[in-house]
């Protein structure tokens, strides 16, 4: 309806049509703000109005009202019959129970007035503040019963406002009487509403209260229905509902994840009567299920393991006049809860693997702990600590940090490491470092710790190579793989060994110097008595005097030997064992050697084999000698049966060495005594067993030669099999190299 067009009221058929429509209308309108327009439309068409408004109160969330009824808290919710510009001033503008509006936001009474211009408040000598009050007074005495309408006091409309002369107005109560609004009529002309349209429109409210009530109740409800189900269908566990003849009512979006699935497997069917009907089947027995644990295993061989709680779902039944409690409540259904613990339970499983192995591991650390010998576990090419025990920090003088390199361990703490005749150790002669980083095996290598005071430990180390292909382990690091090689080293500390062995060293160095001098002078008489039987023809001795003779001179010999092995002993132990190196052809002082042996050594074959015409190197040569004649003459000894000796030279491109194998096919050593080989006065029980005389200082003056000269040696051996040992040296420039070849082959 145009604010300014002439209105014309309907007839009663008209009005009666209306209402219908909007008896249904209130009905069927959910939307409050359409309902609302609705019925101040129809209330101005049926009534004749020119301005309808309906004003209310405003509310919580549950519909509840918000602060008393006094006071500018109505605002406009539907308004017709004005123009664009008049709706944004009245939605502006704030409405309380002043003037005319006063008995029906106040009190909720309805307000019939005939002439609006009428009843303002006349008079200039009362302020506006005199002027509502009055009109305050003349509201609460009307309410009452005790002035009428026309008796009431306006106190004027703010500019903009249109023109209302005849004004109707009614309160919208909800079923307790309280005032939840009001709807309002106005018209330009006065006197044209009647005590029927006062009436007819305290109804047509009525029937607005209840049904925007309703309207804000399915509101709620509709907004409470979206909330559990998205609460429903955010729940992580599968939950179904099935109604009693085990048809599925409703599920949620895991439970229909979860059966799709299953629907789709070799076993789904299987399943699902595990999961879901025969749980079901129990709860519309009235016998709930609780906790049942069920195990699907899919087509790909993955375990799922699953909870599942099954409980009856009852319905009341309505109350009857026997009844008014109604009857006992029956099963309408069942509810079935799927909770998936697979993963907590493989959670669970392996928190217990990883207690069980920290007890295990805090178990390892405390006895390692109480061992005499440090003990640390290192892995990767730069020795990464994993483990360490008490011991091993107190010989280390400092604390070794997990996941530190064993570089950064010994320049953090100033730790230097020496051999054990005070000269420093090169880096890539750590014990530790050749076992991580060339894969080697290292017995009892002394060596000597030089704490940052300058304070020393002797330790006897250890270290050997684990193989984690074949047997993988679990090691508390950040990273782990197969390549990365992972090594156990063993210190030991030899203090009081190390003084009891100077002792040993210096008692030796006395003895051995003690008999040289008559040695030296039983060997010159031999020699002298068999040059004087050489000269003196006719006398001649007997074969035993002969024999007799050739024993003295052997056992003299090997006397002189055990003393010059002695000697070299102590001046290696004091340091004082000077090598004088020079550039050789390794292969041409092996060969030479070779020679030599195979002409004192008929039982066996002694095979020299190399790729390379020769290897030059930087040695000792008289000392070099000894080594090779040390390892040859054990070789021959250790095979009494004799056989084979092979003899191979290599050159290794990458780390530019030479490599000497010296292989026999002897008795070998027992796998018990391999790690004391190479000590002072060490040897096998198995050469003692089969009557073979030695003084066990071969080998170890062997490493010590080789190791001064820059080289090592090792070997491998296997009781009964043999045994192979290893040395390498280093070798020289290869313009070196090139100018002998020159030589050589004269190119």
């Amino acid at each position: 309806m145009h604010p300014y067009e002439t209105h014309t009221p309907l007839s009663e058929r008209e009005r009666f049509a209306a209402l219908n429509r909007i008896g249904a209308a209130l009905l069927s309108e959910h939307n409050e703000q359409k309902l609302l327009q609705l019925i101040a439309q129809t209330a101005a068409d049926v009534i004749g109005a020119h301005f309808s408004a309906f004003s209310l109160r405003p509310t919580d969330e549950q519909g509840e009202l918000l602060g008393p009824s006094e006071g500018h808290l109505f605002h406009l919710a539907a308004v017709v019959g004005v123009t664009e510009e008049q709706q944004a001033l009245f939605q502006r503008l704030p409405l309380g129970g002043e003037g005319l509006l006063a008995p029906i936001f106040r009190y909720g009474v309805p307000v019939r007035v005939g002439d609006v211009l009428k009843q303002l408040a006349a008079g200039y000598e009362y302020t506006e503040t005199q002027k509502k009050a009055e009109a305050q007074q003349l509201a609460l005495a009307y309410a009452h019963g005790y002035l009428s309408s026309e008796e009431l006091r306006a106190i004027g409309m703010p500019e903009g406002h249109p023109l209302v002369r005849s004004f109707l107005g009614v309160p919208l109560l909800d079923h307790a009487g309280n005032v939840h609004g009001g709807l309002l009529l106005g018209h330009r002309e006065p006197d044209r509403f009647q005590a029927e349209d006062e009436e007819l429109l305290v109804g047509l409210a009525n029937q607005a209260a209840i049904a925007i009530e309703n309207a804000r109740l399915y509101q709620a409800i509709h907004t409470r229905a979206q909330e559990l189900d998205a609460i429903f269908q955010s729940i992580q566990d599968g939950v179904t509902l099935l109604d009693p003849q085990q048809r599925i009512v409703r599920e949620n979006k895991q439970a229909y994840l979860l059966r799709t699935r299953l629907e789709q497997s070799p076993q789904g069917q299987q399943s699902l009567e595990e999961l879901l009907y025969a749980p079901a089947r129990h709860a519309l027995t009235g016998y709930e299920k609780q906790d049942i644990s069920v195990t699907i295993i899919n087509e790909c061989d993955e375990k799922f393991e699953y909870i599942v709680n099954a409980s009856a779902l009852y319905q009341q039944a309505p109350a009857t006049p026997n009844n008014n409690a109604g009857a006992t409540p029956s099963i309408s259904g069942a509810v079935i809860v799927w909770h998936d613990v697979t993963e907590v339970r493989a959670l669970l499983r392996e928190k217990h693997d990883y207690a069980e192995i920290e007890a295990r591991r805090s178990l390892l650390q405390r006895i390692l702990d109480e061992l005499p010998t440090g003990v640390y576990l290192v892995h990767g090419h730069d020795a990464r600590l994993v483990l360490a025990n008490q011991t091993a920090t107190t010989l280390w003088g400092a604390t070794w940090l997990q996941e530190q390199s064993m570089l950064d361990f010994l320049q953090q703490h100033h730790i230097q490491i020496f051999r054990n005749d005070g000269r420093i150790l090169p880096v890539e002669e750590l014990a530790t470092l050749r076992a991580v980083q060339r894969g080697e095996t290292i017995y009892q290598r002394q060596e000597i710790i030089r704490h940052a005071d300058g304070s020393s430990q002797p330790v006897l180390v250890n270290a050997i190579t684990l193989n984690i292909k074949t047997a993988p382990l679990s090691l508390p690091i950040v990273q782990q793989n197969e390549h990365d090689p992972v090594a156990i080293v063993v210190h030991q500390d030899v203090s009081a060994l190390k003084e009891a062995e100077n002792l040993k060293d210096d008692f030796i160095s006395i003895a051995a110097h003690e008999l040289r001098n008559p040695l030296a002078a039983l060997q010159g008489f031999i020699e002298l008595f068999q040059a004087q039987l050489a000269r003196q023809q006719k006398q001649l001795l007997t074969q035993e005097q002969q024999e007799s003779l050739q024993h003295i001179d052997q056992a003299t010999q090997r006397l002189v030997t055990l003393t010059n092995d002695l000697l070299d002993v102590t001046r290696l132990q004091a340091g004082r064992l000077e090598l004088v190196q020079e550039v050789t052809d390794l292969v041409s002082l092996v060969k030479r050697v070779t020679q030599r042996y195979q002409i004192i050594a008929p039982r066996h074959q002694l095979i020299v084999t190399t790729q390379v015409p020769f290897l030059i190197v930087s040695i000792d040569v008289m000392r070099t000698e000894q080594v090779l004649t040390n390892l040859l003459s054990n070789a021959i000894k250790y095979s009494p049966c004799g056989g084979q000796i092979q003899i191979t030279l290599e050159k290794q491109k990458a780390s530019h060495q030479a490599l000497l194998k010296i292989k026999d096919t002897g008795i070998g050593i027992p796998a018990y005594q391999q790690a004391q080989i190479f000590g002072r006065f060490t040897r096998a029980a198995n050469a003692q067993a089969h009557g073979i005389y030695g003084t066990g200082l071969g080998l170890y003056l062997s490493r010590e030669l080789v190791e001064r000269q820059g080289g090592n040696i090792w070997f491998q051996s296997q009781e009964g099999q043999g045994t192979t040992f290893f040395i390498t040296l280093p070798l020289i420039a290869s313009s070196i190299e090139n100018d002998i070849l020159e030589e050589n082959t004269g190119i």
